[in-house]
């Protein structure tokens, strides 16, 4: 019976001990997984989650993703909307129920927010939906900037609450240390100092009274103590107007050291919106060229619908035979295109790509989006003549028009 008691026991004992070993692990399996955002595109030094990346990856709430020197990095979420991170840029993605948030750690990253999107830069949140677009880089460890290109950004202060709005083609600059933005010329012309005035002169002793020795009359003795409290007053404004002078003189330096450091940062936000204005170029080229490919891809597979049904018509079937040709060749010239305009966003994101190079290549699309619709016209044509005879397909393919940011005759 003993026997019997001691191994009961024991087995309880062995069946709480596994219990109380493996519930950690237990717990661990069934821990909620991260949520899937979107993707990750690289080019270049790209890291996600701190594991460099060739080409495409996952990117889920929560994760890191740094581009390296001359590294590129375009992110796709799920709702649509889209950012994009420039060489030397470091952020974190969370998703939660106000949507995508982005925190910045360094860099520029540029944004397309078809839903509410939120980009961090201690103290001030950056918010952006409804197709509104814009960019943020931090410049300094205590400067940034925010531009907003299309739509409406707002920027608040998390510290105070204080908000504004950037509407298309304004930009700001924030000040990280005490969470302002900085003021216009305008704001700061007024808070100089009116000049101070001359003091006045004291008046002349009044004509036909003595004005010496002892014997003087009631009125000369009140024309004395009146000019020497006048001459007091005077000396009086004199050096308070010499102080007031120093303290203008100290402003006037403040101001002109302020003007300078606007100056500089006037010039630094210049280059930093060429730059901004030659990527924004190359990624609306580059739309446009995605767009003539699936107009190309439309145009080949109803001239080959075309070509079958026209069989007994040898004539309008070598005018579907030579429409496909045309847009099968002209598909590869864009995906040519497609591969070095994403070379050269690369180079921009870095700081190293031309506008002549960007020009170039605007002037390829432009002559390519001229080929791509005069094929869909010629196809139209086609189509619209044989539409009588069986299996000829209807409708017709429409056209593309010019980037919407920039084109080869005007850019942006």
């Amino acid at each position: 019976m003993r026997s019997w008691n001691i191994r009961s026991l024991m087995a309880v004992t062995l069946v709480l001990t596994t219990v109380f070993v493996t519930m950690p692990l237990s717990a661990a399996d069934f821990s909620a997984s991260r949520p899937v955002i979107g993707s990750v595109s690289a080019v270049g030094l790209v890291a996600l989650r701190g594991v460099g990346i060739s080409q495409d990856g996952t990117l889920f709430s929560g994760d890191s993703i740094r581009a390296g020197e001359k590294g590129y990095a375009k992110v796709l979420i799920g709702t649509g909307s889209k950012i994009e991170l420039s060489e030397k840029t470091d952020v974190r993605i969370n998703r939660d129920a106000r949507g995508v948030q982005i925190a910045m750690n360094s860099g520029l990253v540029g944004f397309t927010a078809r839903t509410p999107l939120r980009v961090d830069v201690a103290p001030f949140e950056v918010t952006a939906s409804d197709d509104a677009s814009g960019n943020v880089a931090i410049m300094s460890t205590t400067t940034a900037g925010v531009r907003a290109i299309n739509g409406k950004v707002t920027v608040r202060n998390l510290k105070t609450s204080e908000s504004f709005i950037l509407t298309k083609g304004q930009e700001q600059l924030l000040l990280l240390q005490d969470g302002a933005h900085s003021p216009s010329l305008g704001e700061i012309a007024t808070n100089v100092p009116a000049p101070i005035p001359a003091p006045k002169p004291a008046p002349q002793t009044p004509a036909g009274k003595t004005t010496g020795g002892l014997a003087m009359d009631t009125g000369a003795w009140l024309a004395v103590i009146g000019g020497a409290a006048i001459a007091g007053i005077a000396i009086w404004g004199v050096v308070e107007a010499h102080n007031n002078k120093n303290d203008i003189d100290k402003l006037s330096g403040q101001i002109a050291a302020l003007n300078t450091s606007v100056a500089a940062n006037t010039a630094s936000n210049a280059a930093l919106q060429a730059q901004l204005k030659a990527i924004a170029n190359a990624a609306a080229i580059a739309n446009t060229t995605s767009q003539q490919q699936a107009e190309l891809a439309t145009v080949s597979a109803l001239a080959g619908q075309a070509q079958i049904a026209l069989a007994g018509n040898p004539a309008q079937a070598s005018i579907a035979a030579n429409i496909g040709t045309q847009a099968a060749a002209s598909q590869t010239r864009l995906q040519a295109l497609q591969s070095q305009i994403q070379a050269l966003q690369a180079q921009l994101a870095s700081g190293s790509g031309s506008q002549q190079q960007l020009q170039n290549l605007l002037n390829l699309e432009e002559t390519e989006r001229q080929n791509s619709n005069n094929l869909a016209n010629q196809l139209n044509t086609l189509l619209n003549n044989n539409r009588g005879v069986n299996g000829v397909p209807g409708g017709s393919v429409g056209t593309v028009g010019p980037p919407a940011v920039a084109s080869a005759s005007a850019p942006v």
